[in-house]
């Protein structure tokens, strides 16, 4: 059953609040940070900036049901918390219920940021469990209830959707028709199945069928997939027809990864992963384990020599202060200079303190 501010804002009807929103203002093709849990909170999005300029940047997905309860504060400061100089920043959230997701898309207006993304292609058990995710792929009816729900609630404001290209086996025609029947702004476009995980290479055939389906309903595409540095980006969206480029794990090991030349030196690298353990724990101060750090030194620490025993001293330290110290040594061992690390403060945007009372409520 609609909510009555829910039912009252679909009556009106979208045309009501079409704008043009900032999606339509970037130079083709943008690219975009992806979203990534655990990964891209503000410390780790500040970061990729100081190296290179993505054009558009998400923050780590949170469930609706998350930000309307007690703890709302805490998971919006913990997920959600962003700097302006972020611009534009747009926000992932997930979820089954379209009173949810009216709501949600309220607050995350009253926050401040410039867009919402429903992620409709989790394939984590815990989110399809909750009829959220990849399982929306099975249940096209419900996906398009959500955006139409999530479209009211923004009035305005862009909403994108970033699926797969089917569940079990590759639906582009009958899914992202589905999807862009109900109209988001902007579509992305992981070109895998839920079934492939992130285990095959990207099918950029089928991308390039879903941009042209898009490109017909007057909704941006942007593809996601196996892509490893800008020139490769821009290459992609000539040959497969996107309007962006959204880059995931290609950035890991890599904050260069939106600039023109990414390849660097075994100590620039390096540099680059201190100032990362730097700004984590200047910003998180022990409020974040540390140990969410291990998974970058998985990806800065190799290929080059000595670096399976550098990377198995620091996945053994215990916490940022020895991590640092291990790589002060290795910097010593090779004659290089290790650099200074201060941590440089991260400014929460105003918007992060407009939390309005009214919208913690229950719907």
């Amino acid at each position: 059953m609609k909510c009555p501010c829910l039912r009252r804002a679909l009556d009106v009807g979208f045309d009501h609040f079409s704008m043009s929103h900032f999606w339509q203002q970037l130079k083709k093709p943008f690219f975009v940070l992806a979203p990534m849990a655990d990964v891209t909170d503000i410390v780790f999005r500040d970061f990729v900036l100081r190296h290179s300029r993505p054009d558009v940047v998400y923050t780590e997905f949170v469930a609706c049901k998350a930000l309307r309860s007690p703890k709302s504060r805490e998971s919006f400061m913990r997920l959600l918390g962003y700097s302006e100089r972020e611009r534009p920043i747009v926000a992932q959230v997930f979820g089954s219920e379209p009173a949810g997701l009216f709501a949600c898309a309220q607050q995350i207006r009253a926050w401040g940021f410039d867009g919402l993304d429903i992620n409709m292609g989790c394939p984590d058990r815990r989110v399809e469990k909750q009829g959220a995710g990849a399982s929306l792929i099975r249940d096209p009816q419900r996906a398009q209830a959500l955006i139409h729900a999530a479209k009211a609630g923004l009035e305005g404001l862009p909403l994108t959707v970033k699926t797969r290209l089917g569940y079990h086996t590759i639906e582009t025609a009958s899914w992202i028709g589905a999807v862009l029947a109900a109209q988001p702004d902007v579509l992305v476009i992981h070109g895998r199945t839920r079934q492939e995980l992130s285990e095959v290479p990207a099918h950029w055939d089928e991308i390039a069928r879903a941009a042209s389906m898009a490109r017909d309903a007057g909704v941006l595409c942007v593809g996601n997939g196996d892509i490893q540095s800008r020139e490769q980006g821009e290459e992609y969206a000539q040959r497969f027809g996107v309007d962006g480029i959204m880059i995931g794990r290609g950035v890991l090991g890599n904050p260069w990864v939106f600039a023109v030349r990414t390849k660097r030196s075994e100590p620039e690298k390096l540099a680059a992963l201190a100032q990362l353990i730097t700004q984590f724990n200047g910003f998180w101060k022990a409020t974040k384990n540390d140990g969410l750090l291990k998974k970058h030194f998985k990806v800065y620490v190799d290929g080059f020599p000595g670096s399976k025993t550098l990377r198995r001293e620091l996945m053994a330290t215990q916490n940022s202060t020895e991590a640092l110290e291990t790589l002060s040594r290795y910097f010593d061992r090779n004659g290089w200079i290790f650099p200074a690390m201060v941590y440089e403060q991260i400014v929460l945007s105003t918007g992060c303190s407009r939390l309005p009372d009214s919208l913690t409520e229950r719907v």
